[in-house]
């Protein structure tokens, strides 16, 4: 690859182009040939360096960046982007690097290997997996400049009890490195307003088991570590038991995680799934069989935003460029398939700068989920727990006294029986014998990072409440007034009557939920205050403002999947929008309602059909 650095080759395929090419490496002799072993290839076979070589006569290059030391091995370099730019020819530009976008890609190449891909991504490479898997202060990255927001904000927003919505994770991997991995899969009931073809595809055999395959999802009690164990199955029992004492809850069960082991034999049992470490693996698995004429290289572009796309009318509305910020791709054949995977709000920004059919229907509706985080703590009651025992020793414990962490993840359904609203309530409860000492484990290990207990507290009741789909104050609009194609959209989120029911209906759940858990200790319970001057633990329940949490979290349905005649539904039983052809929509923006239930698992699943139904099975 020409300008390639100088400690890396890259290789065209065999019978390829220039805008097709795939890193050819190890080259050079690197800390893996310090163990002894021979080198991959024998020292006078390696292609030379530049005439400098090992600080040889004159020291190398001292400040090389974190962009030079990754790209040239897994993103598009600028000649070969110049060249994709100029000539490039894919049968998929699949924009967005998260969940959609790995489940689309992995599902496809597993069909056809040959399949020619690029992935744009809006960002950089950051993390390369979950922030919760690296070292504990990595803690400090959630939030701030790692959350972008694309849109101007209502003022009416701004001013409500939800205030905000949570933005987007402009890296590589998007919001995929920061989520908390809650997969549940939400019965066809729940799935209010989605049309026959949505449902029918979601009862098809292995619809939810390949999701389940591609996430790793585990229920909680099935981990198989120390820390998930004895307060599992205790949690478990009380509320499975406990449920006729939460009049709006409908069931419970272990909480269904994207953690389990990616491989049968790994011994690693808890691992927070994200996808920058499958698309690498799928980058370069491909790129073997590139080597081998068995397949095409999957292109990765990061630092590429795309903008809009244009339609050819005198061509049956075939799309045939896609505008991005450094330059339009061009498809004069038309046969180019463009997926939009890269979230509710850019999805439907694109669509809104495209189609002049997408003006009512682009938007007109959005949802999500309200949250309440309440935290509480009861004692340990001996008989209930006669293993759990205070260490003798305290600070002085040298490990040996048998008190180890303990963490409970439950997952708790439930509905307003007048609205038929639905809410989820997350339960990620905690035994720390060594507070200090379990930090790091507890913040690795805890589902709710974001919602985890402090060391003073035991146990955190974080729930969701879906926002009403019919509520037409809630909505995303062209911003004419602000000329960059990448932000120039407004937002607009509110609560109205049905929703604040439901969160009213939700909150005495969670408070029910919590006197369930505590059993015998309920009347010894008490709850975490966090008012400014008066923080601690109080027998009182905490207020409704302490409780409530602003920003609404797991966008949806702004592009819904329905009915051509319906005006505002934006994309038909092929995932294809209104007014085009070739362009197709994954993730919750094709939602027709938010449901309560976290949407990764739904997501992946229709973005793996969508995969199905694009690309045949190569023989």
């Amino acid at each position: 690859m020409s300008g390639a650095p100088a400690d890396n080759k890259t290789t065209t395929r065999p019978g390829g182009t220039d805008y097709l090419k795939y890193p050819d490496h190890p080259v050079y002799p690197s800390f893996h040939f310090r163990t002894g072993k021979a080198p991959i290839l024998p020292f006078s076979a390696v292609t030379k360096q530049p005439a400098n070589e090992f600080g040889y006569p004159l020291p190398g290059a001292q400040s090389p960046t974190a962009v030079q030391a990754t790209a040239a091995h897994y993103f598009v370099d600028e000649p070969t982007w110049n060249a994709i730019v100029d000539h490039g020819e894919f049968d998929d530009v699949v924009c967005g690097s998260g969940f959609c976008a790995l489940a689309y890609v992995s599902e496809a190449l597993a069909r056809d290997p040959m399949r020619k891909i690029l992935i744009l991504e809006r960002g950089g490479f950051w993390l390369p997996e979950h922030f919760q898997n690296l070292p504990l202060p990595y803690k400090m990255v959630l939030g701030g400049p790692s959350e972008t927001f694309p849109w101007q904000l209502s003022s009416k927003t701004f001013r409500s009890e939800v205030k905000f919505m949570h933005g987007s994770c402009p890296f590589f991997g998007g919001r995929s490195t920061f989520w908390s991995a809650w997969c549940p899969q939400p019965k066809p009931d729940l799935m209010r307003g989605f049309p026959k073809s949505m449902l029918e595809t979601a009862a098809k055999p292995g619809f939810w088991e390949r999701a389940k395959d591609l996430l790793h999802v585990t229920p909680a009690n099935k981990i198989n570590d120390k820390v998930f164990g004895e307060l599992q199955d205790d949690i478990d029992a009380k509320l499975h038991a406990g449920i006729p004492n939460i009049p709006s809850a409908m069931y419970a069960e272990p909480g269904p995680l994207a953690v389990g082991r990616t491989t049968p034999t790994s011994t690693l049992s808890f691992s927070k799934y994200s996808t920058p470490g499958p698309l690498l693996a799928l980058q370069e698995r491909q790129r073997q069989l590139a080597k081998r004429g068995l397949g095409s290289p999957l292109m990765i572009a990061t630092d590429v935003i795309a903008q809009s796309f244009l339609v050819d009318a005198d061509e049956d509305h075939v799309v045939n460029v896609l505008k991005t910020s450094r330059g339009d791709l061009c498809f004069p054949g038309g046969k180019t398939n463009v997926i939009l995977a890269a979230g509710v709000v850019p999805a439907t920004n694109i669509l809104l700068n495209s189609l002049e059919t997408m003006q009512t229907r682009a938007g007109s509706r959005l949802t999500g989920h309200f949250l309440t985080h309440i935290a509480a703590r009861f004692p340990v009651d001996a008989a209930r727990y006669p293993n759990f025992k205070r260490c003798p020793k305290g600070v002085r414990c040298d490990g040996k006294c048998g008190q180890t962490l303990q963490i409970a993840a439950s997952y708790l359904a439930g509905e307003d029986p007048k609205t038929k609203m639905q809410y989820h309530a997350q339960v990620t409860a905690i035994y720390s014998p060594h507070p200090i000492w379990d930090a790091v484990d507890a913040g690795r290990e805890c589902p709710d990072y974001a919602a985890a207990a402090t060391l003073e507290q035991l146990e955190v009741c974080a729930t969701l409440g879906e926002l009403n789909e019919h509520n037409k104050d809630s909505w995303i609009r062209p911003n004419r007034q602000n000329p960059d194609p990448t932000t120039n959209v407004k937002l607009q989120v509110v609560l109205n009557a049905t929703d604040e029911q439901l969160w009213s209906v939700m909150d005495k759940a969670t408070y029910d939920a919590i006197v369930v858990m505590a059993g015998s200790e309920s009347e010894r319970l008490e709850y975490w205050h966090d008012q400014e001057g008066g923080k601690g633990w109080r027998k009182e329940k905490a207020p409704k403002a302490e409780i409530h949490v602003p920003g609404v979290v797991h966008e949806c349905s702004s592009l819904y999947m329905g009915p051509e005649s319906d005006p505002h539904a934006a994309v038909d039983e092929n995932y294809t929008p209104y007014g085009c052809k070739n362009v197709y929509v994954t993730g919750g923006a094709i939602f027709p309602s938010a449901g309560s239930w976290n949407p990764t698992l739904t997501m992946v699943g229709f973005a793996q059909d969508l995969a199905r139904k694009l690309v045949k099975e190569r023989k």
